[in-house]
Protein backbone atom coordinates (compact mmCIF):
# COMPACT_ATOMS: atom_id res chain seq x y z
CA UNK A 1 0.00 0.00 0.00
CA UNK A 2 3.00 2.54 0.89
CA UNK A 3 4.36 1.58 -2.43
CA UNK A 4 0.91 2.36 -3.91
CA UNK A 5 0.62 6.06 -2.60
CA UNK A 6 4.44 7.04 -3.55
CA UNK A 7 3.49 5.50 -7.32
CA UNK A 8 4.02 8.59 -10.01
CA UNK A 9 1.32 6.61 -12.52
CA UNK A 10 -1.12 9.41 -13.23
CA UNK A 11 -4.85 9.71 -14.69
CA UNK A 12 -5.04 12.72 -16.65
CA UNK A 13 -2.23 14.38 -14.84
CA UNK A 14 -3.89 13.38 -11.36
CA UNK A 15 -1.43 10.68 -9.59
CA UNK A 16 -3.42 7.31 -8.92
CA UNK A 17 -3.47 7.73 -5.42
CA UNK A 18 -4.93 11.05 -5.30
CA UNK A 19 -7.38 9.81 -7.21
CA UNK A 20 -7.89 7.48 -4.44
CA UNK A 21 -8.31 10.43 -1.65
CA UNK A 22 -10.37 12.07 -3.75
CA UNK A 23 -12.35 8.99 -3.90
CA UNK A 24 -12.06 8.92 -0.14
CA UNK A 25 -13.42 12.36 0.27
CA UNK A 26 -16.34 11.78 -2.15
CA UNK A 27 -17.64 7.81 -0.04
CA UNK A 28 -17.53 10.67 2.92
CA UNK A 29 -19.29 13.55 1.34
CA UNK A 30 -21.89 10.89 -0.39
CA UNK A 31 -22.56 9.37 2.95
CA UNK A 32 -23.24 12.59 4.58
CA UNK A 33 -25.67 14.08 2.35
CA UNK A 34 -27.43 10.45 2.48
CA UNK A 35 -27.42 10.05 6.21
CA UNK A 36 -30.83 12.21 6.51
CA UNK A 37 -32.14 12.66 2.54
CA UNK A 38 -35.33 11.09 3.43
CA UNK A 39 -35.78 12.63 6.80
CA UNK A 40 -37.72 15.48 4.97
CA UNK A 41 -40.99 15.40 3.61
CA UNK A 42 -40.89 16.59 -0.04
CA UNK A 43 -42.11 20.54 -0.13
CA UNK A 44 -43.56 22.19 -3.18
CA UNK A 45 -40.62 22.67 -5.54
CA UNK A 46 -39.52 18.81 -5.01
CA UNK A 47 -42.49 17.97 -5.48
CA UNK A 48 -43.53 19.50 -8.95
CA UNK A 49 -40.31 18.15 -10.13
CA UNK A 50 -41.70 14.69 -9.14
CA UNK A 51 -45.10 14.93 -10.66
CA UNK A 52 -43.90 16.69 -14.03
CA UNK A 53 -41.30 13.35 -14.45
CA UNK A 54 -44.89 11.26 -14.93
CA UNK A 55 -45.37 13.19 -18.76
CA UNK A 56 -43.65 11.94 -21.51
CA UNK A 57 -39.76 14.11 -22.31
CA UNK A 58 -42.26 16.95 -24.90
CA UNK A 59 -45.10 18.00 -22.03
CA UNK A 60 -42.59 17.78 -19.85
CA UNK A 61 -40.71 20.86 -21.97
CA UNK A 62 -44.45 22.20 -22.34
CA UNK A 63 -45.50 22.13 -18.91
CA UNK A 64 -42.20 23.97 -17.65
CA UNK A 65 -42.34 26.51 -20.55
CA UNK A 66 -45.63 27.67 -18.52
CA UNK A 67 -43.66 27.47 -14.89
CA UNK A 68 -40.85 29.46 -14.74
CA UNK A 69 -37.76 26.79 -15.66
CA UNK A 70 -36.22 25.16 -18.80
CA UNK A 71 -36.82 21.66 -19.18
CA UNK A 72 -32.86 19.95 -18.97
CA UNK A 73 -33.10 18.95 -15.40
CA UNK A 74 -36.70 17.36 -16.02
CA UNK A 75 -35.18 15.21 -18.59
CA UNK A 76 -32.60 14.16 -16.73
CA UNK A 77 -34.84 13.14 -13.90
CA UNK A 78 -36.75 11.20 -15.70
CA UNK A 79 -34.17 9.12 -17.31
CA UNK A 80 -32.91 8.78 -13.40
CA UNK A 81 -36.34 7.71 -12.72
CA UNK A 82 -36.82 4.74 -15.24
CA UNK A 83 -33.45 3.48 -13.74
CA UNK A 84 -33.77 3.92 -10.69
CA UNK A 85 -38.00 4.28 -9.50
CA UNK A 86 -39.32 7.71 -7.96
CA UNK A 87 -39.35 7.33 -4.12
CA UNK A 88 -37.40 10.25 -2.60
CA UNK A 89 -34.75 8.51 -1.68
CA UNK A 90 -34.24 7.84 -5.89
CA UNK A 91 -34.97 11.12 -6.76
CA UNK A 92 -32.84 13.11 -4.32
CA UNK A 93 -29.55 11.00 -4.93
CA UNK A 94 -29.60 12.25 -8.21
CA UNK A 95 -28.84 15.84 -6.72
CA UNK A 96 -26.07 13.60 -4.76
CA UNK A 97 -24.44 12.03 -7.96
CA UNK A 98 -24.02 15.76 -9.40
CA UNK A 99 -22.49 17.14 -6.68
CA UNK A 100 -19.80 14.22 -6.48
CA UNK A 101 -19.23 15.04 -10.11
CA UNK A 102 -18.72 18.60 -9.22
CA UNK A 103 -16.04 17.92 -6.66
CA UNK A 104 -14.29 15.95 -8.69
CA UNK A 105 -14.31 19.07 -11.30
CA UNK A 106 -13.25 21.13 -8.50
CA UNK A 107 -10.89 18.95 -7.28
CA UNK A 108 -8.95 18.84 -10.73
CA UNK A 109 -9.38 22.45 -11.17
CA UNK A 110 -7.38 23.51 -8.65
CA UNK A 111 -4.85 20.48 -9.20
CA UNK A 112 -4.57 22.03 -12.39
CA UNK A 113 -4.54 25.49 -11.81
CA UNK A 114 -2.10 24.80 -8.47
CA UNK A 115 -0.96 22.14 -7.12
CA UNK A 116 -1.99 18.58 -5.57
CA UNK A 117 -1.67 19.84 -2.01
CA UNK A 118 -4.06 23.12 -2.88
CA UNK A 119 -6.54 20.52 -4.01
CA UNK A 120 -6.71 18.24 -1.10
CA UNK A 121 -7.35 20.97 0.97
CA UNK A 122 -9.89 22.36 -0.59
CA UNK A 123 -11.65 19.10 -0.86
CA UNK A 124 -11.99 18.98 2.71
CA UNK A 125 -13.79 22.29 2.99
CA UNK A 126 -16.10 20.99 -0.37
CA UNK A 127 -16.54 17.86 1.55
CA UNK A 128 -17.97 19.55 5.01
CA UNK A 129 -20.12 21.92 3.34
CA UNK A 130 -23.33 22.53 4.71
CA UNK A 131 -25.17 23.99 1.79
CA UNK A 132 -24.01 21.21 -0.95
CA UNK A 133 -24.98 18.55 1.56
CA UNK A 134 -28.26 20.88 1.62
CA UNK A 135 -29.36 21.05 -1.61
CA UNK A 136 -27.79 17.35 -2.26
CA UNK A 137 -30.83 15.97 -0.80
CA UNK A 138 -33.35 18.30 -2.87
CA UNK A 139 -34.83 16.71 -6.55
CA UNK A 140 -34.09 20.22 -8.02
CA UNK A 141 -31.42 21.23 -10.54
CA UNK A 142 -28.86 23.28 -8.06
CA UNK A 143 -26.40 20.87 -8.00
CA UNK A 144 -26.61 20.16 -12.12
CA UNK A 145 -26.50 23.54 -12.23
CA UNK A 146 -22.69 23.31 -10.02
CA UNK A 147 -21.68 20.30 -11.81
CA UNK A 148 -21.91 22.07 -15.52
CA UNK A 149 -20.30 25.48 -13.94
CA UNK A 150 -17.25 23.44 -12.83
CA UNK A 151 -16.76 21.31 -15.61
CA UNK A 152 -16.80 24.44 -17.84
CA UNK A 153 -14.77 26.51 -15.70
CA UNK A 154 -12.42 23.43 -15.59
CA UNK A 155 -12.74 23.44 -19.55
CA UNK A 156 -11.58 27.16 -20.02
CA UNK A 157 -8.62 26.97 -18.44
CA UNK A 158 -8.04 24.49 -21.07
CA UNK A 159 -9.60 26.34 -23.76
CA UNK A 160 -7.36 29.85 -23.31
CA UNK A 161 -4.31 28.14 -23.60
CA UNK A 162 -4.78 26.09 -26.72
CA UNK A 163 -5.03 26.42 -30.47
CA UNK A 164 -7.07 23.45 -30.64
CA UNK A 165 -10.88 23.85 -31.31
CA UNK A 166 -12.21 20.95 -28.94
CA UNK A 167 -11.68 22.84 -25.62
CA UNK A 168 -13.57 25.72 -26.60
CA UNK A 169 -16.46 22.87 -28.66
CA UNK A 170 -16.54 21.49 -25.08
CA UNK A 171 -17.17 24.78 -23.22
CA UNK A 172 -19.80 26.41 -25.65
CA UNK A 173 -21.77 23.13 -25.42
CA UNK A 174 -21.66 23.47 -21.49
CA UNK A 175 -22.59 27.07 -21.29
CA UNK A 176 -25.72 26.06 -23.58
CA UNK A 177 -26.23 23.37 -20.86
CA UNK A 178 -26.34 25.49 -18.04
CA UNK A 179 -28.68 27.47 -19.54
CA UNK A 180 -31.23 24.93 -20.50
CA UNK A 181 -30.84 23.95 -16.70
CA UNK A 182 -31.27 27.22 -14.94
CA UNK A 183 -31.34 30.95 -16.10
CA UNK A 184 -28.91 31.60 -13.46
CA UNK A 185 -26.45 29.50 -14.95
CA UNK A 186 -25.57 32.99 -17.10
CA UNK A 187 -23.96 34.17 -13.34
CA UNK A 188 -20.90 32.27 -13.92
CA UNK A 189 -20.92 32.76 -17.94
CA UNK A 190 -21.21 36.54 -17.28
CA UNK A 191 -18.25 36.04 -14.64
CA UNK A 192 -16.03 33.88 -17.13
CA UNK A 193 -16.52 37.29 -19.04
CA UNK A 194 -14.98 39.37 -16.51
CA UNK A 195 -12.11 37.12 -15.68
CA UNK A 196 -11.29 36.73 -19.62
CA UNK A 197 -11.78 40.76 -19.48
CA UNK A 198 -9.46 41.42 -16.91
CA UNK A 199 -6.72 38.82 -18.02
CA UNK A 200 -6.26 40.47 -21.58
CA UNK A 201 -6.95 44.09 -20.41
CA UNK A 202 -3.47 43.00 -17.82
CA UNK A 203 -1.39 41.78 -20.52
CA UNK A 204 -2.43 42.67 -23.93
CA UNK A 205 -1.50 46.22 -25.29
CA UNK A 206 -3.62 48.96 -25.79
CA UNK A 207 -5.69 49.20 -29.15
CA UNK A 208 -5.83 45.04 -29.31
CA UNK A 209 -8.40 44.54 -26.57
CA UNK A 210 -11.34 43.48 -28.61
CA UNK A 211 -9.13 41.09 -31.49
CA UNK A 212 -7.67 39.64 -28.37
CA UNK A 213 -11.16 39.04 -26.82
CA UNK A 214 -13.04 38.28 -29.43
CA UNK A 215 -10.58 35.27 -30.81
CA UNK A 216 -12.01 32.38 -32.79
CA UNK A 217 -12.45 30.01 -30.25
CA UNK A 218 -14.29 32.10 -28.04
CA UNK A 219 -16.46 33.17 -30.89
CA UNK A 220 -16.89 29.42 -31.76
CA UNK A 221 -17.83 28.77 -28.58
CA UNK A 222 -20.82 31.29 -28.37
CA UNK A 223 -21.52 30.44 -31.39
CA UNK A 224 -22.36 27.07 -30.42
CA UNK A 225 -23.99 27.86 -27.20
CA UNK A 226 -26.79 30.33 -28.55
CA UNK A 227 -26.91 27.88 -31.72
CA UNK A 228 -27.91 24.89 -28.97
CA UNK A 229 -30.31 27.19 -27.27
CA UNK A 230 -32.00 28.52 -29.72
CA UNK A 231 -35.23 26.28 -29.88
CA UNK A 232 -35.82 27.15 -26.24
CA UNK A 233 -35.15 31.01 -26.74
CA UNK A 234 -39.14 32.17 -27.62
CA UNK A 235 -39.82 30.31 -23.80
CA UNK A 236 -36.99 32.05 -21.95
CA UNK A 237 -39.02 35.50 -23.45
CA UNK A 238 -42.61 33.82 -22.46
CA UNK A 239 -41.51 33.38 -19.02
CA UNK A 240 -39.13 36.73 -18.37
CA UNK A 241 -41.75 38.83 -20.10
CA UNK A 242 -45.24 37.13 -19.32
CA UNK A 243 -44.62 35.06 -16.06
CA UNK A 244 -42.11 36.78 -13.78
CA UNK A 245 -43.98 40.31 -14.47
CA UNK A 246 -46.86 39.38 -13.04
CA UNK A 247 -45.61 38.91 -10.01
CA UNK A 248 -42.95 36.98 -8.06
CA UNK A 249 -42.38 35.54 -4.34
CA UNK A 250 -38.80 36.45 -4.09
CA UNK A 251 -38.84 39.36 -1.06
CA UNK A 252 -36.88 42.47 -1.73
CA UNK A 253 -33.15 42.55 -0.43
CA UNK A 254 -32.16 44.05 2.96
CA UNK A 255 -28.95 44.71 4.47
CA UNK A 256 -28.97 40.82 6.00
CA UNK A 257 -29.32 39.75 2.97
CA UNK A 258 -25.76 39.21 2.29
CA UNK A 259 -25.18 38.02 5.70
CA UNK A 260 -27.33 35.36 5.86
CA UNK A 261 -26.07 34.03 2.54
CA UNK A 262 -22.48 33.94 4.73
CA UNK A 263 -23.72 32.69 7.63
CA UNK A 264 -25.86 29.57 5.72
CA UNK A 265 -22.47 28.97 3.82
CA UNK A 266 -21.21 28.13 7.01
CA UNK A 267 -23.39 27.28 9.37
CA UNK A 268 -27.01 26.63 7.54
CA UNK A 269 -28.21 29.56 9.69
CA UNK A 270 -29.52 33.00 9.30
CA UNK A 271 -27.34 35.52 10.96
CA UNK A 272 -30.20 36.24 13.48
CA UNK A 273 -29.55 32.69 15.33
CA UNK A 274 -26.02 33.20 15.55
CA UNK A 275 -25.05 34.21 18.98
CA UNK A 276 -21.96 33.75 21.48
CA UNK A 277 -18.87 31.62 20.41
CA UNK A 278 -20.47 31.00 16.88
CA UNK A 279 -20.91 34.81 16.00
CA UNK A 280 -17.36 35.25 17.30
CA UNK A 281 -16.09 32.43 15.23
CA UNK A 282 -17.85 33.55 12.25
CA UNK A 283 -16.74 37.26 12.90
CA UNK A 284 -13.10 36.36 13.04
CA UNK A 285 -13.00 33.32 10.21
CA UNK A 286 -14.70 36.13 7.68
CA UNK A 287 -11.88 38.36 8.77
CA UNK A 288 -8.92 36.11 8.83
CA UNK A 289 -9.73 35.12 5.11
CA UNK A 290 -10.20 38.39 4.41
CA UNK A 291 -7.16 39.12 5.52
CA UNK A 292 -5.36 36.07 4.29
CA UNK A 293 -6.62 36.77 0.52
CA UNK A 294 -5.37 39.87 0.28
CA UNK A 295 -1.72 39.03 1.61
CA UNK A 296 -2.00 35.49 -0.76
CA UNK A 297 -2.94 37.20 -3.67
CA UNK A 298 0.11 39.80 -3.51
CA UNK A 299 2.46 36.88 -2.97
CA UNK A 300 1.81 35.14 -6.16
CA UNK A 301 3.45 35.78 -9.31
CA UNK A 302 1.46 36.59 -12.35
CA UNK A 303 0.09 33.69 -13.74
CA UNK A 304 -1.25 32.26 -10.13
CA UNK A 305 -2.57 35.80 -9.51
CA UNK A 306 -4.81 35.13 -12.89
CA UNK A 307 -5.81 31.88 -11.79
CA UNK A 308 -6.44 32.75 -8.25
CA UNK A 309 -8.29 35.98 -9.37
CA UNK A 310 -10.58 33.15 -11.31
CA UNK A 311 -11.55 31.20 -8.35
CA UNK A 312 -12.22 34.36 -5.88
CA UNK A 313 -14.44 36.21 -8.99
CA UNK A 314 -16.29 32.73 -9.41
CA UNK A 315 -16.82 32.65 -5.29
CA UNK A 316 -18.09 36.42 -5.18
CA UNK A 317 -18.96 38.21 -8.25
CA UNK A 318 -22.09 35.84 -9.51
CA UNK A 319 -23.26 37.24 -5.89
CA UNK A 320 -22.38 40.85 -6.69
CA UNK A 321 -24.66 40.30 -9.92
CA UNK A 322 -27.65 38.82 -8.27
CA UNK A 323 -27.50 41.34 -5.72
CA UNK A 324 -27.48 44.42 -9.01
CA UNK A 325 -30.46 41.85 -10.49
CA UNK A 326 -32.86 42.16 -7.25
CA UNK A 327 -32.58 46.14 -7.32
CA UNK A 328 -35.37 48.56 -8.22
CA UNK A 329 -36.32 48.91 -10.75
CA UNK A 330 -35.71 45.33 -11.36
CA UNK A 331 -37.60 42.72 -9.48
CA UNK A 332 -35.97 40.77 -6.50
CA UNK A 333 -34.63 37.81 -7.44
CA UNK A 334 -31.98 37.10 -4.74
CA UNK A 335 -32.03 33.24 -3.46
CA UNK A 336 -29.40 31.19 -1.73
CA UNK A 337 -29.72 28.09 -3.38
CA UNK A 338 -29.37 29.98 -6.85
CA UNK A 339 -25.43 30.38 -5.79
CA UNK A 340 -25.24 27.16 -5.34
CA UNK A 341 -22.37 27.16 -8.60
CA UNK A 342 -20.34 30.22 -6.42
CA UNK A 343 -21.04 28.56 -3.00
CA UNK A 344 -18.69 25.84 -3.94
CA UNK A 345 -16.01 27.99 -5.06
CA UNK A 346 -16.28 29.61 -1.82
CA UNK A 347 -15.34 26.66 -0.56
CA UNK A 348 -12.28 25.94 -3.08
CA UNK A 349 -11.56 29.63 -2.81
CA UNK A 350 -11.09 29.18 1.59
CA UNK A 351 -9.34 25.80 1.15
CA UNK A 352 -6.79 27.60 -1.69
CA UNK A 353 -6.19 30.60 0.71
CA UNK A 354 -5.35 28.38 3.48
CA UNK A 355 -3.22 26.68 1.07
CA UNK A 356 -1.49 29.55 0.12
CA UNK A 357 -1.01 31.28 2.91
CA UNK A 358 2.24 28.94 4.41
CA UNK A 359 4.56 31.85 4.15
CA UNK A 360 2.40 34.23 6.07
CA UNK A 361 1.05 31.65 9.08
CA UNK A 362 3.04 28.92 10.25
CA UNK A 363 2.32 25.58 9.68
CA UNK A 364 0.87 24.52 12.96
CA UNK A 365 -1.30 27.34 13.07
CA UNK A 366 -2.59 27.03 9.76
CA UNK A 367 -3.23 23.19 10.87
CA UNK A 368 -5.54 24.91 13.47
CA UNK A 369 -7.04 27.15 11.18
CA UNK A 370 -8.15 24.38 9.01
CA UNK A 371 -9.47 22.50 11.98
CA UNK A 372 -11.38 25.30 13.58
CA UNK A 373 -12.88 25.95 10.24
CA UNK A 374 -13.69 22.62 8.90
CA UNK A 375 -15.47 21.52 13.05
CA UNK A 376 -17.68 25.05 12.81
CA UNK A 377 -18.41 23.71 9.51
CA UNK A 378 -19.53 20.29 10.77
CA UNK A 379 -21.73 22.35 12.47
CA UNK A 380 -23.38 23.23 9.88
CA UNK A 381 -23.81 19.81 8.38
CA UNK A 382 -25.88 18.94 11.72
CA UNK A 383 -28.07 22.08 11.20
CA UNK A 384 -29.11 20.62 7.94
CA UNK A 385 -29.47 16.91 9.45
CA UNK A 386 -31.57 18.94 12.13
CA UNK A 387 -34.00 21.54 10.04
CA UNK A 388 -33.83 19.53 6.65
CA UNK A 389 -36.00 21.29 4.41
CA UNK A 390 -37.38 23.37 6.96
CA UNK A 391 -38.21 26.90 5.10
CA UNK A 392 -36.80 29.18 7.82
CA UNK A 393 -36.53 32.56 5.91
CA UNK A 394 -41.03 31.54 5.28
CA UNK A 395 -43.92 33.54 6.42
CA UNK A 396 -44.57 31.73 8.24
CA UNK A 397 -41.29 29.45 8.52
CA UNK A 398 -42.97 25.42 8.33
CA UNK A 399 -41.80 22.22 7.30
CA UNK A 400 -43.28 20.06 5.04
CA UNK A 401 -44.66 17.18 6.31
CA UNK A 402 -46.66 16.00 3.86
CA UNK A 403 -45.49 12.59 4.18
CA UNK A 404 -46.32 11.96 8.02
CA UNK A 405 -49.86 13.13 7.42
CA UNK A 406 -50.45 10.73 4.89
CA UNK A 407 -48.80 8.27 7.34
CA UNK A 408 -51.34 9.55 9.80
CA UNK A 409 -54.22 9.11 7.94
CA UNK A 410 -53.33 5.73 6.67
CA UNK A 411 -53.03 4.94 10.37
CA UNK A 412 -56.40 6.13 11.43
CA UNK A 413 -58.40 4.72 8.28
CA UNK A 414 -59.30 1.87 6.64
CA UNK A 415 -58.83 0.31 3.34
CA UNK A 416 -59.86 2.14 -0.28
CA UNK A 417 -60.38 5.62 1.46
CA UNK A 418 -59.11 8.37 -0.76
CA UNK A 419 -57.72 11.28 0.48
CA UNK A 420 -58.64 14.94 -1.06
CA UNK A 421 -55.99 17.62 -0.98
CA UNK A 422 -57.83 21.01 -0.11
CA UNK A 423 -55.51 22.76 -2.82
CA UNK A 424 -53.48 22.08 -5.43
CA UNK A 425 -50.26 23.19 -3.60
CA UNK A 426 -50.79 20.21 -1.18
CA UNK A 427 -52.16 18.36 -3.71
CA UNK A 428 -48.30 18.08 -5.44
CA UNK A 429 -46.97 17.25 -2.12
CA UNK A 430 -49.09 14.76 -0.92
CA UNK A 431 -49.79 12.64 -3.97
CA UNK A 432 -46.44 11.90 -3.72
CA UNK A 433 -47.10 9.50 -1.04
CA UNK A 434 -50.50 8.34 -2.50
CA UNK A 435 -51.13 3.93 -2.40
CA UNK A 436 -53.36 2.28 -4.12
CA UNK A 437 -55.58 2.06 -1.02
CA UNK A 438 -55.12 5.51 -0.50
CA UNK A 439 -55.04 7.67 -3.59
CA UNK A 440 -54.97 11.59 -3.39
CA UNK A 441 -57.11 14.01 -5.06
CA UNK A 442 -57.93 17.22 -5.60
CA UNK A 443 -61.08 18.93 -7.02
CA UNK A 444 -61.57 20.56 -9.80
CA UNK A 445 -63.99 22.88 -9.33
CA UNK A 446 -62.29 24.51 -6.34
CA UNK A 447 -59.12 24.52 -8.30
CA UNK A 448 -58.05 28.03 -9.22
CA UNK A 449 -55.94 27.22 -12.62
CA UNK A 450 -53.38 30.78 -12.46
CA UNK A 451 -50.31 29.87 -12.29
CA UNK A 452 -48.84 27.85 -15.50
CA UNK A 453 -47.06 25.67 -12.30
CA UNK A 454 -50.94 24.00 -12.47
CA UNK A 455 -50.79 23.09 -16.26
CA UNK A 456 -50.12 19.75 -15.44
CA UNK A 457 -53.62 19.51 -13.53
CA UNK A 458 -55.01 21.89 -15.90
CA UNK A 459 -55.05 19.34 -18.67
CA UNK A 460 -54.87 15.92 -17.36
CA UNK A 461 -57.65 14.42 -15.21
CA UNK A 462 -55.03 12.23 -13.34
CA UNK A 463 -56.06 12.38 -9.91
CA UNK A 464 -58.73 15.06 -10.51
CA UNK A 465 -62.38 14.65 -9.55
CA UNK A 466 -64.42 16.71 -11.84
CA UNK A 467 -67.78 14.93 -10.51
CA UNK A 468 -67.84 15.48 -6.92
CA UNK A 469 -71.21 13.57 -6.94
CA UNK A 470 -70.24 10.58 -8.70
CA UNK A 471 -67.11 10.40 -6.44
CA UNK A 472 -68.83 10.18 -3.25
CA UNK A 473 -71.26 8.10 -4.23
CA UNK A 474 -68.63 5.46 -5.39
CA UNK A 475 -66.47 6.77 -2.21
CA UNK A 476 -68.65 7.41 1.11
CA UNK A 477 -65.83 7.75 3.15
CA UNK A 478 -63.26 10.24 2.28
CA UNK A 479 -60.13 12.16 4.14
CA UNK A 480 -59.67 15.92 3.73
CA UNK A 481 -56.62 17.27 4.25
CA UNK A 482 -55.36 21.22 4.32
CA UNK A 483 -52.96 23.60 6.35
CA UNK A 484 -55.09 25.28 8.60
CA UNK A 485 -52.23 27.31 9.99
CA UNK A 486 -54.82 29.06 12.60
CA UNK A 487 -57.85 29.26 10.01
CA UNK A 488 -60.97 27.37 10.92
CA UNK A 489 -60.71 24.06 8.43
CA UNK A 490 -63.84 22.06 7.52
CA UNK A 491 -65.36 20.51 4.71
CA UNK A 492 -66.25 21.89 1.48
CA UNK A 493 -69.72 20.89 1.75
CA UNK A 494 -72.63 20.73 4.10
CA UNK A 495 -73.57 17.31 3.59
CA UNK A 496 -70.36 15.95 5.02
CA UNK A 497 -70.72 14.40 8.21
CA UNK A 498 -67.47 14.40 10.56
CA UNK A 499 -66.26 11.30 11.81
CA UNK A 500 -62.17 11.96 13.45
CA UNK A 501 -60.00 14.01 13.17
CA UNK A 502 -55.71 13.30 12.42
CA UNK A 503 -53.30 16.94 13.46
CA UNK A 504 -50.02 16.71 12.74
CA UNK A 505 -47.64 19.62 14.01
CA UNK A 506 -44.37 21.06 12.26
CA UNK A 507 -41.71 18.74 13.16
CA UNK A 508 -39.57 21.55 13.84
CA UNK A 509 -41.32 24.65 15.35
CA UNK A 510 -44.21 21.88 17.20
CA UNK A 511 -46.88 24.49 15.77
CA UNK A 512 -49.91 23.33 14.02
CA UNK A 513 -49.82 22.42 10.74
CA UNK A 514 -51.64 19.84 9.12
CA UNK A 515 -55.04 18.83 9.65
CA UNK A 516 -57.46 15.85 8.15
CA UNK A 517 -60.73 15.47 9.01
CA UNK A 518 -62.73 11.91 7.63
CA UNK A 519 -65.67 12.78 6.47
CA UNK A 520 -68.95 10.39 5.82
CA UNK A 521 -70.84 12.20 3.13
CA UNK A 522 -74.60 12.15 3.85
CA UNK A 523 -76.83 11.43 0.21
Amino acid sequence: MKKFFKSKKSIFGVQVADWLLLALGLAVFVAIALFTITKSSIWFDEAFSSYLIRFNFWDIAKYTAADVHPPLYYWILKLWSLIFGNTDFALRSMSVFFSGVAIIFGYLLIHRLFNKKAARISLIFIVLSPMIVRYSQEMRMYTLVAAIALAATYTLTFAVNSKKRTPWIIYGILVSLGMWTHYFSALIWITHWIWRADVIRRTIKKGKFIKSFFTRGWILAHVIAIGLYIPWIPFLIYQITTIQVNGFWIPAVTPDTVINFLTNTFYYLQASEITGWLAMGFIVTLALMSWLAFKVYKLQNDQDRQSYRLIMMLAFVPLVLLLLASMPPLRPSFVDRYLIPSTFFIYLFIGLTLTLSSKIIKTKLRAVVIVIIALSMTIGVANVWYFGNYAKTANPPASSNAKEIVQAIVNKSGDNQPIIADSPWLFYEAVSYSTDKHPVYFIDANTGYRYGSLDMLKYNDQHKIKDLTQFTKENPIVWYVGLPRGADFSAPYSNWKVLQKVYYNDSINGKPAYEAIQYEINK
